[in-house]
Parts: C-alpha cells; sequence; structure tokens
C-alpha cells in the first residue's frame, strides 16, 4: 500500500507516519515548508503548500496513492481568531486543491479527511455524547473551516465517487503535543519544577473535554480505511475530563507544592463548557478502541517536557 499523508510535519502527522512505516506501507509525506523535509522520517518527502494547485499536483503524482491521510492545515481555533483568511485558504482551498488533483490524476484512493470537534460548536450537557448527526454550528473561523472540509468530502463522494471518510477528531494529545491544555500544563509544570517558573498558569478549568492520547487517535484513524465512504465518524475516548482535574494530577505527579494562578489573558471570547463525542460508530464499524488512560498520557507528557526544559 502506498500512502500520501499531508501536513506530515505535524503533530498527529509524525505519529501516523510511524504507525505506517510499521505497517509495512509506503509512505510520501508532504510538508508546509522546506525547513521540515529533513524532519520527517517516510520513503519520500515533498514540499507541498497546499494552497498551490501545482505543488498539489506533484504529491499527489510522486506519490500515487492507495489510501491518502489529509492533516494539511491551519489546526489551532486561536490563530482562526487573528488570521480568519489563511485558516480558510490552507483548510478549505487546500482540500479542494487535492480533491482535484486526485480527479486529474484518475486515482481512486481511500481519503481520510481530519475533520474536527469543533464543527459541533455548543453543545449543551443534554446533548452529550454528541453524535455524528448533531447539527454543525461552530464557534469560530477554525470550526467553520473544518465543516467545509467535512462536507467538500461528502460532496466529492456523492458526485465523484470519492472514497472519503469524514474523521471527526476530539482533543488530542500527548508527547510532542504543543499549544493545547495537557502539553501546556505539561510545560508549565516541568518548568515550575526545575524552578525555571514561579507560578503556573492556566485559563477557564472548569470546562470539560473529551481527550485521546495521539497513539490512539493514529490508529484509528489507520482503522478508518475500513470505513465506509461518505460517512462521518467521531475519533474520541467518550470521556469527558474536567480540566482542573488534568491540572491537579500534573501537579501532583510533580511531587511538589506548585503555585498556580489564573491568566485573563487564556480566558477565551468563547468556550464550550463541555466538549465529549460518542464514539459508538466507530467502534461498531471498525473495532478501535483507545489503550493509554489519561494518567499515562499526562506521565508521558510531562516527561517529555521534563527533558526538554
Amino acid at each position: 500500500m502506498k500512502a500520501l499523508v499531508t501536513g506530515a510535519e505535524g503533530f498527529i502527522g509524525r505519529h501516523l507516519i510511524e504507525l505506517l512505516k510499521t505497517e509495512g506501507y509506503e509512505v510520501t509525506a508532504s510538508v508546509a515548508c522546506e525547513n521540515d523535509l529533513e524532519c520527517i522520517v517516510a520513503d519520500k518527502t515533498i514540499k507541498c503548500d497546499v494552497r498551490r494547485m501545482d505543488e498539489v499536483n506533484d504529491a499527489v503524482g510522486a506519490s500515487m496513492p492507495d489510501v491518502v491521510y489529509h492533516l494539511a492545515a491551519q489546526s489551532y481555533p486561536t490563530v482562526s481568531w487573528e488570521q480568519p483568511q489563511l485558516t480558510l485558504e490552507v483548510n478549505v482551498l487546500g482540500t479542494t486543491n487535492l480533491y482535484e488533483s486526485i480527479l486529474k490524476h484518475e486515482l481512486h484512493p481511500i481519503v481520510i479527511c481530519a475533520c474536527s470537534s469543533a464543527e459541533y460548536g455548543l453543545v449543551t450537557e443534554k446533548e452529550v455524547p454528541v453524535k455524528e448527526t448533531h447539527k454543525l454550528e461552530p464557534l469560530h473561523p477554525y470550526g467553520v473551516s473544518k465543516v467545509a472540509q467535512d462536507l467538500l468530502t461528502y460532496q466529492y463522494f456523492k458526485n465523484n465517487g470519492l472514497k472519503g471518510v469524514r474523521a471527526r477528531i476530539f482533543n488530542t494529545t500527548g508527547p510532542g503535543k504543543v499549544k493545547d491544555v495537557v502539553s501546556d500544563f505539561a510545560k508549565r509544570a516541568a518548568e515550575c519544577e526545575s524552578g525555571k517558573r514561579k507560578s503556573l498558569i492556566h485559563g477557564n478549568l472548569q470546562t470539560r473535554r473529551d481527550i485521546t492520547d495521539v497513539r490512539d487517535q493514529v490508529r484509528a484513524l489507520h482503522m478508518c480505511e475500513r470505513a465506509q465512504y461518505g460517512e462521518a465518524y467521531n475519533l474520541c475516548s467518550k470521556k469527558a475530563y474536567v480540566i482542573q482535574d488534568l491540572l491537579d494530577k500534573l501537579v501532583e505527579l510533580t511531587g511538589k507544592k506548585i503555585k498556580t494562578e489564573q491568566d485573563p489573558k487564556l480566558m477565551r471570547p468563547t468556550d464550550e463548557p463541555i466538549i465529549m463525542g460518542d464514539n459508538s460508530k466507530l467502534v461498531k464499524k471498525t473495532g478501535w478502541k483507545p489503550k493509554f488512560t489519561i494518567e499515562q498520557t499526562l506521565e508521558d507528557t510531562l516527561d517529555y517536557w521534563r527533558k526538554k526544559v
């Protein structure tokens, strides 16, 4: 099997390539910047800004894939507030370019499109765990761009026979992640532990999040090759963790008394009280189940940052 992984320089992409290589795949990795070409362990690495049709054509033509994992994206909600145009260009135009290139090359790969739980927007306590049939009402430009990716995948399936699967990924973390709540807390805890930081700052601690270890998440993505084309699947743990509890556990893992304090700059204009998905559809279709506990994920992430700081 030949696989093309777009956005391979990202957190999930690196872990996915490692998994695919162990499964015997011939992997072509596309990265947005030339600086990342030497950092990816794949059979072939190609520079590809998905906003550029010529570069997308080069990546698809060079890989001639049996399966495409489309991970290339501007993936931070906070950045999407500051740069909505960039977010829409990369995520929406980039996805369109990829699908058009596949058609141009007359290929018929399985396409796993990395969509997002951010598509659902505000979900009430009565509506969780949220199912794939829930209305899509995102709260930021990033979420809007992911709805567009999701529906483009469906449209190309219906109109062009694209073997697309819409993988709605919920919060994913683990060793190597940056700019998410677990990673930020773990990094700050390691800095406090080493004496480089006096206190551990945080934002809203009352929200609850469905969090999956990246090593489980890439298995779920890989198993989406068995999923039904055109369908959407929640990739999640079906458990919601209170952010306060995650912070407390990380502090406990340091074995030290660490001062914590809220930073107003870390408070978002809108923040979903709870994000928790129903993974029953994925489990029934593929047999996937998470293997890593949240405790193991926190410990491994803290150890990662200990080595860094």
